[in-house]
């Protein structure tokens, strides 16, 4: 059962009103300001103390109704973009990337979430979670967080995720979805190397993500990407925050497509290799697997498909650039790099 959330305030707004209440206990200009700031500091206090509860041992699986998850059901995929952006900012190109989705999709609203602003996300919607919140903040490495953040934000109010360096193609998002599938489709979802013959290539991208809020499917992702986290850290026997690239192995299998795709798959409750046989390799049309839309390589991933002369694939939905900001010693973008 889903029980609705109270939709809060923007996150600038927030930052904003906190800002507020703490310069007016320096200011003297009410004791009722004064009153609630003590509480802010005791919520944040009672925030750590129940983290500091939070053991390997103790850590519990995501439930949807779990209050921290608590989310209204939807009957279609929000029409919504989310963004993250590095230290450095928002590039020329990512930009005019970006806007080709969102000049061609008027009607969707947009958020770029910047780290302060994941940061203070993940701790404000997943309050009651503490573990959450404790291994997110932890992690050092910039592309583990941008992952577990897509698949938390994707839980939590659903939408879509886009990587800065993707740009849409003609067709509308709201046409991505085919009329048939429109009204059971709740994870929209597709292939990245889709032609190859070797099976255990074959995974869903993370680039581009649809997902309502709230699905079993998203918090399986969570569940296994958290237990992944902390598998690799009792491996090296490290807290989550003392995991460093040299450390965590192939990203793609840990936290990226390859994981994501794992997880999709187990909470189907179905094989992969029924998986592969029915949607692969040369299928040209999106296959509704329960209630996940698998959408084909060419949709977005054509740049890694290959096709025969014979074949007409359809569109590509969008295309990923490739710009690899995460595919250095640091595992993302650092805001002053040392030359």
């Amino acid at each position: 059962m889903y029980y609705p959330l109270h939709r809060s305030r923007s996150l600038s707004s927030r930052l904003s009103a906190s800002t507020t209440v703490s310069m007016s206990m320096f200011s003297g200009r009410s004791i009722k300001s004064f009153a609630s700031a003590i509480l802010i500091t005791l919520g944040v206090v009672s925030f750590f103390l129940q983290c500091s509860r939070w053991g390997p041992g103790n850590r519990k699986t995501l439930n949807i109704s779990d209050t921290a998850a608590e989310t209204a059901p939807a009957s279609s995929i929000p029409e919504k973009i989310w963004y993250k952006v590095g230290p450095k900012g928002i590039s020329t190109e990512a930009r005019e990337w970006m806007n080709t989705c969102l000049e061609k999709n008027p009607t969707f609203e947009h958020e770029i979430l910047t780290d302060s602003l994941a940061d203070t996300y993940v701790i404000e919607r997943f309050v009651h979670r503490p573990e959450i919140v404790e291994t997110y903040l932890a992690l050092s490495i910039p592309i583990l967080k941008a992952d577990l953040l897509r698949y938390l934000l994707l839980f939590a109010e659903g939408g879509l995720w886009s990587d800065l360096d993707v740009s849409c193609g003609d067709t509308p998002i709201r046409d991505w979805i085919p009329e048939q599938y429109r009204n059971n489709a709740s994870l929209v979802v597709g292939w990245e190397f889709q032609t190859v013959d070797d099976q255990h290539m074959r995974e869903f991208v993370t680039w581009m993500i649809m997902s309502k809020p709230g699905l079993p499917h998203m918090s399986m992702v969570i569940n296994d990407t958290l237990q992944a986290l902390h598998e690799k850290a009792r491996e090296h026997k490290v807290p989550i925050s003392g995991l460093n690239m040299d450390m965590v192995g192939d990203i793609v299998w840990l936290t990226g497509p390859m994981a994501m795709s794992k997880s999709i798959i187990k909470s189907l409750g179905i094989e992969k290799d029924n998986i592969n046989s029915g949607a692969t390799p040369y299928v040209f049309e999106p296959q509704l697997f329960d209630d996940v839309l698998i959408l084909p390589g060419y949709s977005f991933s054509a740049s890694m498909q290959q096709y025969k002369d014979e074949e007409h694939p359809g569109p590509a939905l969008v295309t990923h650039h490739y710009v690899g900001s995460w595919k250095n010693g640091n595992g993302g973008e650092e805001a002053n790099p040392v030359s």
